[in-house]
């Protein structure tokens, strides 16, 4: 019988394989395909020979013959067996017996491939009860191996090893590893998750450390899974000099929110101070009728603990407290906070608490026009340990009409009014009352896009202009300025009321926010853009310069993208520049970044600043790939921080070597090297983030 149709081999299989099973209630079907098929009058085998291939719910299992014994309920299996069983594991062996639904069963000369990452070989596999592999006198490794290379890069050899599918973990007993042939590790026992975990409890990929600050030693992390939404990841790290440092990160998610908290504590520092750590806790909860609570807090020993062991190098800690809700019209939210400084040149003492800061924002569809009326009520209070103290409550209205002209022209009339009042305490400068600030402003905007298809790009060109007017109310209070002591222009705020960023300062006086945008649209998929901008204003006094904003960006995707942002003073001189690049080629990813501020008394910065980096991935073959990274002061040529890497990977194994120099001083952490070296096992769990190459067996 050659090629029987599917659909007659399973009617016929159907009745052989369960004749002995009339008083099951169901039974799943087995399909069969084979060149040949035939009957054993004498003892009621089922045999198939030739291209055998066997089909059971989800498992596959191919052979040269199989024969079917309904007695004893057993399948033998010979010659080029290949046995899939549905879970991502692959079996291949010369000979083996399968019984009870292929849940148990005998393997003999057999590899085990799991999850076509790590295989391993044994003189036999025992099957029982469809979760357990045990195997003895085993050879585990996920490296190519062949003719022309037969030692692996890594392998472990061990007595016994048990898998339990259910579980997906491996189990070794009495196990050596070995790096090109080499023994250089023994274990009595080792438990690993199989290749197709990602989460699992165990250790993590140990770090070998070099660090001028905490000398040689060793990181190993260990994850704790505590359920479906929540881990926990332990991570001692042990210096040869007697240092220990432990870190703790524990996440938990919620149906209503999310919690993390991460803390490390210096049982030894290298200096034998065991007093030093910081505790962060950051969340977000949901809380009843549609409020949101989010918080952010970190607790620290000294100033330069995190920035010593590379957990932060941030160097201003804000600690705060909000509770918030958002709707379709409104928005509110409370908000509590604490300001620490880890700069050498700045004194929390004068830094203010804020307790609280209180908004809130509404807005109406205006019927009658077909604009917007809204309103906001805002307050804060600032307290110092030295300095002045200040309460601030006050409030905004706003009205905005749109309206379509002639030839595609969109304009816009807008009004708003903001009143403030104030009451300071502990200052020499601002008296012991109440002060008012009012600042009402009224203006227009004009905004005309032009677009043209040419049948290969489409071109957009979008002029605008704004017309905004602030009156200097003669009856305003000098009031002190908290929140807008710093004022950027960029094309971001080109078009705002006011550009400072806080309600303490407002721009005076008439002003026309002009500016014009061009982008080309290529249907090949790049495209070009510039724009372009200036304030005029009728105000001479010292709150803003004249300066001229650009900006051009170039999105060549997937190979080159490029934006810049410049601001000129009137004789078109740069004052700021901000670019950032990126070339991604065959072997090359190149990425960049350079910041040039000019001297700006008005801003606070008195004198010139200008920082580049370079981060740099070379694929020198597609097994070695170089990192490097520059971060240098341009206006003082100086360096910062450089760094460099190399990585080499295959299919089972990735080495990584990084080694990272600081050369400023921050508070008590002076310049310092560092070195560290991972390896990571292919296989146990988790995949990489590189992808690398099999490694090849013929050249």
């Amino acid at each position: 019988m050659t090629r029987i149709l599917p659909v007659l081999l399973t009617l016929w299989v159907w009745l052989v394989l369960l004749s002995g099973a009339a008083s099951a209630q169901y039974a799943p079907p087995v399909s069969l395909l084979a060149d040949s098929i035939f009957v054993n009058q004498s003892n009621g085998a089922l045999v198939a020979s030739g291209n055998v291939k066997v089909f059971f719910r989800d498992q596959l299992v191919s052979a040269d013959r199989i024969t079917y014994l309904p007695g004893e309920d057993r399948i033998q299996v010979e010659g080029n067996i290949t046995i899939t069983d549905g879970q991502g594991n692959v079996f291949t062996a010369e000979y083996a017996e399968l019984s009870d639904e292929f849940r148990n069963g005998l393997i003999r000369g057999a590899r085990l491939l799991l999850d076509d990452q790590l295989q391993m070989s044994s003189a036999e596999i025992r099957r029982v009860a469809g979760r357990f592999n045990t195997m003895s006198n085993v050879i585990a490794s996920s490296c190519q191996v062949c003719a022309e290379r037969p030692t692996p890069v890594w392998q472990i050899r061990a007595r016994q090893v048990i898998h339990d599918q259910e579980r997906k973990q491996i189990f070794f007993r009495s196990a050596t590893l070995d790096v090109l042939g080499v023994p250089i590790a023994w274990l009595p026992f080792l438990r690993v998750p199989d290749p197709s975990v990602t989460r699992t409890s165990g250790f993590l990929v140990p770090t070998f450390l070099s660090s001028e600050q905490f000398g040689n030693g060793l990181r190993i992390p260990y994850y704790v899974v505590l359920g479906d939404h929540a881990d926990m990841t332990i991570t001692p790290t042990l210096a040869l000099q007697g240092g220990a440092l432990v870190d703790v990160e524990y996440r938990q998610r919620f149906s209503y929110g999310e919690l993390d908290i991460f803390g490390a504590y210096a049982f030894d520092d290298g200096d034998g101070d065991n007093s030093r750590g910081f505790l962060s806790l950051q969340g977000r909860f949901d809380l009843p009728y549609g409020f949101q609570l989010d918080f952010d807090g970190t607790a620290i020993s000294d100033f330069g603990f995190m920035r010593q062991f590379r957990y932060d190098d941030t160097d201003r800690l804000v600690n705060y407290v909000q509770v918030s809700r958002q709707s379709e019209r409104t928005f509110m939210s409370i908000t509590g906070a604490i300001l620490l400084s880890l700069r050498d040149d700045e004194d929390n003492a004068t830094i203010p608490v804020v307790f609280p800061e209180i908004y809130y924002r509404r807005y109406f569809t205006d019927t009658l026009w077909g604009g917007k009326f809204g309103y906001e009520i805002n307050s804060i209070g600032l307290n110092r340990q030295v300095g002045q103290d200040m309460f601030r409550v006050g409030g905004s209205v706003d009205w905005t009409v749109p309206l379509d002209l002639p030839f595609g022209i969109h304009a816009t009339g807008f009004s708003r009014a903001d009143l403030d009042i104030y009451r300071v305490w502990n200052s020499g400068t601002y008296p012991d009352r109440l002060l008012f600030s009012v600042h009402p402003q009224i203006g227009a905007e004009l905004r005309w896009p032009l677009a043209k298809d040419t049948g290969q790009a489409r071109h957009v060109l979008e002029p605008v202009l704004m017309l905004v007017y602030t009156p200097n109310i003669g009856f305003n209070d000098d009031v002190p300025n908290e929140d807008s002591l710093l004022a950027e222009f960029d094309e971001t705020n080109l078009f705002e009321l006011n550009r400072y960023p806080g309600r303490d300062a407002s721009e005076l006086g008439w002003r026309a926010n002009i500016g014009a945008s061009y982008t080309i649209y290529d249907y090949d998929g790049w495209q070009i853009g510039v724009a372009g901008g200036v304030v005029l204003r009728s105000n001479t006094n010292t709150q803003f310069t004249q300066d001229i904003l650009g900006a051009v960006s170039l999105e060549f995707p997937p190979t080159f993208d490029v934006i810049g942002r410049f601001l000129f003073d009137e004789d078109l001189r740069v004052k700021r520049s901000d670019i950032e690049f990126d070339l991604s080629l065959e072997k090359w990813d190149v990425g960049g970044t350079f910041v040039y501020l000019s001297p700006d008394p008005l801003a606070g910065s008195p004198v010139e600043r200008g920082e580049g980096t370079l981060n740099l991935a070379y694929r020198v073959t597609p097994s070695w790939q170089l990192d490097l990274n520059w971060t240098r002061d341009i206006v003082n040529a100086t360096n910062i921080e450089a760094g460099a890497g190399l990585t080499y990977g295959n299919e089972c194994i990735e080495v990584g070597l990084k080694v990272n120099r600081r050369f400023t001083t921050n508070n008590i952490v002076p310049p310092s090297t560092d070195i560290n070296l991972i390896v990571k096992l292919a296989g146990f769990g988790g995949t990489s983030e590189e992808s690398w190459p099999t490694a090849r067996c013929a050249f």
